[in-house]
């Protein structure tokens, strides 16, 4: 099959184009928060789980927040620590159950200015672009990988299309989730529960953990598949699909088997990587962002680089 070509820039694209684009995600965006009213057992909101004494760690997931990388902006890298450090408290204690799943956007809200959040890196029409709650994506990326070595049922889960950190090595490539708010969402639910989610930032860690009373009786496998680089007139490629089987732990049968992520996913060079609307010299495009005097200031001590996993 011919890859899909890729929509234009967002430097590329007219006023009109660009209008016609907004409209479209307005539209998107009404669809969601409507069905959020109309279906409230799919999109219950969000609960904190009760304490026990007696809980079980089923699992841990810790990822730096910071990049050590040299093509990361350093005022976008300070807001996206600042937007993760204020996301995360959001899905401290959350209750995740079958029937409670855990929506991205229903459990943290809407990412305003109004609500602390700044500016961070965001992939968006082919272009790094500065973004309110921007980096927020570390997290959902994150809650996605925990959740699918949890062996969770994955119900709504969106790739990145742009590839601006290069991945760590010996990791496995895809297991990312991008969100917008609020349609491309990242909606997980365990497969046994009641469960607790913890989630907070310690130092330059978000650290995740997975609290129930009962042990797991399942583990999951996940491996790559069709794994290989696409050299096209738009670009280099990188595809694969990840693939998660899960057993039961009582006997060794096997439960489920299925695709959970299927990536396809444009590599960038290394100067469009270092290249912003804070960078990029522009000034005639009709998206340019400009990020306010009051976002540039670091937070939190932070005086690193980088930003938009």
């Amino acid at each position: 099959m011919a890859p899909t070509s890729l929509a234009p820039r967002l430097v590329d694209r007219s006023l009109a184009a660009l209008g016609w684009h907004r409209s479209k995600r307005v539209v998107h965006q009404a669809r969601r928060l409507a069905a959020w009213v109309a279906s409230p057992e799919r999109w219950p909101e969000p609960r904190l789980a009760p304490l026990g004494g007696n809980e079980l760690c089923l699992g841990t997931l810790s990822v730096a927040v910071g990049r050590a990388d040299p093509d990361a902006d350093p005022v976008l890298e300070a807001g996206k620590r600042h937007n993760v450090r204020l996301a995360a408290p959001s899905f401290d204690g959350l209750l995740v159950t079958p029937e409670r799943p855990l929506s991205f956007w229903r459990t943290v809200g809407r990412l305003a200015p109004s609500a602390g959040y700044r500016h961070g890196l965001a992939l968006s029409g082919g272009c790094l672009t500065p973004s309110v709650g921007g980096g927020i994506c570390l997290l959902a990326n994150a809650l996605f990988a925990l959740a699918a070595r949890q062996g969770w049922h994955i119900l709504e889960r969106h790739g990145h299309t742009l590839e601006a950190v290069p991945p760590e090595p010996n990791t496995l490539w895809g297991m990312d989730a991008t969100v917008a708010w609020p349609d491309v969402d990242l909606v997980v639910a365990p497969r046994e529960g009641p469960v607790r989610l913890g989630a907070r930032v310690v130092g330059d860690m978000l650290r995740l953990s997975i609290h129930a009373t009962r042990p797991a009786r399942t583990r999951a496998e996940l491996r790559a598949e069709d794994d290989r680089i696409e050299e096209t007139a738009e670009g280099r490629f990188r595809l694969n699909r990840v693939v998660r089987r899960v057993v039961d732990l009582r006997d060794g049968a096997e439960l489920d088997e299925r695709v959970i992520a299927t990536n396809r996913r444009r590599l960038l060079h290394a100067h469009e990587r270092r290249r912003t609307c804070l960078s990029c010299g522009e000034t005639e495009c009709h998206a340019r962002v400009e990020v306010p005097r009051s976002d540039r200031e670091p937070t939190w001590g932070i005086h690193a680089a980088g930003g938009g996993r």
